[in-house]
């Protein structure tokens, strides 16, 4: 019965909880995705949302942290940035810092996503922000190289800002230490980013030492001095530091060389703009030239105004999808919450009361068998003073034999309800007084009389239910074979078998042998017959 109980509650755990497997199937499946993440290759919204589901159940934070961040990723891909930056908070707001294994090294990616977001925004106050976290929990995850490329964005940030002193601060120890832990190019590259902020603030002898250390480690110059595609924008910065040393020539070089090779309209604009600011300097006042700047000034209004408002509209939709979604995400816990609750409570319930009517059956049971097996002895008893009787009555002894056929039935049927193969069998065996009756018979070396026989049956038949059916099915009752098999499940010795049966010990491992090749296939002894029966309940 206990068993039983042990069985059903497995059942309930196993229902309520997902296998170890389907879990590391889970995390193998998402880790795909982050793989996927790490090498630009697409993935849908779809594609992370199972796993987000599955992970909000039966995951860990960092489950959780993951599967939110790669979600909020698929999204931004998307084009959707206010579902980005909710599934990025959803993400920070699962993590637990106080963990030990909480993965730091992924909530430094989170918090670095958010700040490109709002860098591609123009919010590069928040950005700040958000880089400030992105450096901190790199750095507690020992991840050097990107509690550097965090930093060195934030220095930019700075930039952005007007704050060109911090940002030429913060760029050169970011620099320093790219140098430091091995990490020349990204040294000269970060150098590169504040040669214009060192021309604001007329650090010329610092911009010109930079210039020649961007153009000769960091790899992206030919060796014409032509700065691989995509990156014109530099020769802007290059013009610059010319018109502020007052060397014209080679500033109208380097801004016509940007307005020649950089077709976007950043370069167009940023490279006419130069040029207007030569043509100040110089003094020309061509008409062409002058309408040819203001176009371009009011191209730069335009795109200004526009990004303005841009901006204030995707930070207001963010704010509104934020709020809806928090509300909606507490509601929907709320009530799988309940659900949950009270789907706990029945199951206890449930449990309790089948737990309470197994014990109260179960106690039942055993008082039965106890009171079965107690009259079963005194009936087996009686009968033997009726046999030794000098009146001999017939019909008594009948009647007495008849009502001992009826006990032994009934032991076995309330035998198999309580004992099916556990500890318990054994145990409560050693404990019974007909079995201390026969182990002193043994321990005398005294040969077993018939009572005696029927006592030692009645002990497999009460506690060995299914052993007592083996038997009888198998050999003849009370012949050898049958007798040295119920005494040895009986945990006798050979020795012990063999003065019981006033028989030698050799011939007691003579009929285990034939008994074991018989029943079982096997060569061996009694000890290799007893075990074989030992595993029979």
């Amino acid at each position: 019965m206990k068993r039983l109980i042990a069985y059903f509650l497995l059942f309930i755990i196993i229902c309520s909880c997902t296998s170890d497997a389907e879990l590391t199937k889970m995390r193998l499946g998402l880790e795909s995705i982050n793989i996927r993440n790490r090498k630009d290759q697409p993935f849908s919204v779809s594609e992370v949302e199972q796993y987000v589901q599955f992970f909000d159940n039966y995951g860990t934070s960092n489950d959780r942290l993951k599967a939110y961040y790669l979600l909020g990723r698929a999204y931004y891909e998307k084009g959707e940035v206010p579902m980005a930056l909710q599934c990025y908070y959803d993400a920070i707001n699962y993590c637990d810092t106080t963990a030990q294994d909480c993965d730091f090294a992924q909530l430094s990616r989170v918090y670095g996503q958010m700040a490109r977001i709002f860098y591609d925004q123009d919010l590069f106050i928040e950005q700040i922000m958000f880089e400030k976290s992105a450096v901190k929990y790199a750095w507690t995850a020992k991840d050097t190289l990107a509690a550097l490329m965090s930093y060195e964005q934030l220095g930019h940030a700075y930039n952005n800002i007007g704050k060109q002193d911090s940002a030429i601060m913060v760029i050169e120890d970011v620099a320093s230490q790219y140098k430091q832990y091995g990490y020349p190019k990204y040294s000269a590259i970060a150098l590169g980013t504040i040669v214009y902020p060192l021309v604001v603030v007329k650090d010329y002898a610092k911009a010109r030492q930079y210039i020649d250390i961007y153009e000769n480690i960091s790899g992206f110059f030919d060796n014409r001095g032509n700065i691989m595609k995509g990156r014109e924008i530099y020769y802007r910065v290059k013009g610059y530091y010319y018109l502020a040393i007052d060397s014209l020539d080679s500033a109208e070089f380097y801004f016509r060389k940007e307005l020649l090779y950089g077709k976007d309209f950043n370069n167009q604009h940023s490279a006419a703009l130069g040029l207007k600011e030569l043509y100040q300097r110089k003094q020309q006042n061509d008409s062409i030239a002058k309408y040819a700047v203001y176009a371009y000034d009011m191209g730069d209004s335009m795109y200004t105004k526009k990004a303005t408002k841009e901006v204030k509209r995707i930070q207001a939709m963010f704010d509104y999808t934020r709020q809806r979604e928090i509300a909606r995400k507490e509601t929907e816990k709320a009530v799988i919450a309940n659900r949950r609750q009270l789907l706990i409570s029945i199951v206890l319930l449930i449990t309790m009361l089948i737990a309470t009517w197994l014990y109260i059956a179960r106690k039942k049971v055993m008082n039965n068998l106890r009171s079965i097996s107690y009259d079963l002895t005194n009936a087996r008893e009686e009968l033997l003073e009726l046999q030794k009787s000098e009146s001999i009555n017939h019909e008594s002894i009948i009647e007495k034999e008849k009502r001992i056929l009826q006990l032994e039935r009934k032991l076995g049927k309330y035998s198999k309800m309580v004992y099916f193969g556990t500890a318990k069998a054994e145990n409560d065996l050693l404990l019974s007084p007909n079995y201390r009756k026969i182990k002193d018979i043994a321990y005398k070396g005294q040969i077993l009389q018939e009572n005696d026989w029927e006592i030692a049956c009645q002990l497999i038949t009460e506690y060995f239910p299914g052993y007592n059916e083996f038997l009888n099915s198998r050999l003849k009752k009370y012949s050898t074979d049958y007798q040295v098999c119920l005494l040895l499940r009986l945990h006798f010795k050979a020795g012990e078998i063999a003065n019981m049966l006033n028989v030698t010990p050799p011939y007691i491992s003579k009929v285990s042998s034939a008994v074991l090749i018989s029943l079982f296939r096997k060569k061996g002894s009694s000890k290799e017959l007893s075990k074989e029966l030992s595993k029979i309940f």
